[in-house]
C-alpha cells in the first residue's frame, strides 16, 4: 500500500523491491503531470500488478491510459469492483469539495453514489481505495486536528471494506475497528511511509506500517 509520492519515487521502489508485493494499491497522488515518468509506471506494470485511484495531484490522463499487464486498467473508476488474485477491490476518486470547478474534485452524493453501486454488487468487498479519509478515522493532519470528511465515513460504512486504504494528509496512521476492518492512513511515500498487508478469503492481517515522514520529523525535534 502507497500513497503521496508527489513525483518522487525514490522510495516507492526501494520498498517495491524489498516487498516484492503480489499487487500494489496506491490511494493516489502520484505526481502533477509532467512529474511521473511513463517509462517508469509502464516498467512497473511489467512486473507488478497495480491499482489506483487519482487524487488532487495526479496526471490523470496518464493514469487513465495505463494498463496492467493482464489489459486491465490500473486506475479504478468509481464505484466498479476489480478482482484480482481473488482479492476484490474498489476505488472512489478524487477528493471533496463543493464544486466541480476543478477535475479532481467530487461532491458529496458522487461519493454516496458510488459506495451505493458498490455494495449494490458486491457485499464482501476486500479493498477500498480513496484519496481522502473518514472523518475521525485514521484522519489526523500534522497540526492535530481532523482532515476527513462525513462522505468518506458514509461510504466506508456503506462498502463495510475488510481494508480502507486512503492519504492525503501526509500523516501515517491506522485503526482496527471492533468488527476486525482495518483503515490504513498509509501517509507518505515520498518520505518512505508504505504498508503491507496480507489479504486472504478469510483474512484481512496488517504486517506492516512503515511510518519513515514519523521517524524523520522525530529525529529533526
Amino acid at each position: 500500500m502507497v500513497s503521496d509520492m508527489h513525483g518522487e519515487f525514490e522510495h516507492l521502489l526501494k520498498a517495491i523491491e524489498m516487498e516484492q508485493p503480489d499487487v500494489i494499491v496506491c490511494a493516489g497522488d502520484w505526481g502533477d503531470p509532467n512529474t511521473v515518468p511513463r517509462e517508469m509506471c509502464e516498467q512497473l506494470i511489467e512486473r507488478f500488478h497495480i491499482l489506483t485511484v487519482y487524487g488532487n495531484h495526479d496526471d490523470i490522463n496518464l493514469l487513465k491510459e495505463l494498463r496492467n499487464a493482464d489489459g486491465t486498467p490500473v486506475l479504478v473508476r468509481d464505484g466498479e469492483v476489480i478482482e484480482v488474485r481473488g482479492i476484490k477491490v474498489t476505488g472512489i476518486n478524487g477528493i471533496w469539495a463543493k464544486s466541480k470547478r476543478k477535475p479532481f474534485y467530487v461532491l458529496d452524493e458522487e461519493v454516496i453514489n458510488a459506495a451505493q453501486r458498490v455494495a449494490s454488487e458486491c457485499s464482501d468487498v476486500d479493498i477500498l481505495l480513496t484519496h481522502p479519509c473518514p472523518i475521525g478515522i485514521a484522519d489526523m493532519t500534522p497540526k492535530g486536528t481532523h482532515g476527513g470528511q462525513r462522505c468518506f465515513l458514509e461510504a466506508f460504512k456503506i462498502v463495510r471494506p475488510r481494508l480502507y486504504v486512503c492519504g492525503h494528509l501526509h500523516l501515517p496512521q491506522r485503526k482496527q475497528l471492533r468488527d476486525g476492518s482495518i483503515i490504513v492512513n498509509v501517509g507518505y511515500t515520498a518520505k518512505g511511509d508504505y504498508a503491507v498487508a496480507m489479504v486472504g478469503k478469510n483474512e484481512c492481517v496488517l504486517e506492516k506500517h512503515v511510518m519513515a515522514s514519523v521517524d524523520e520529523a522525530t529525529n529533526k525535534a
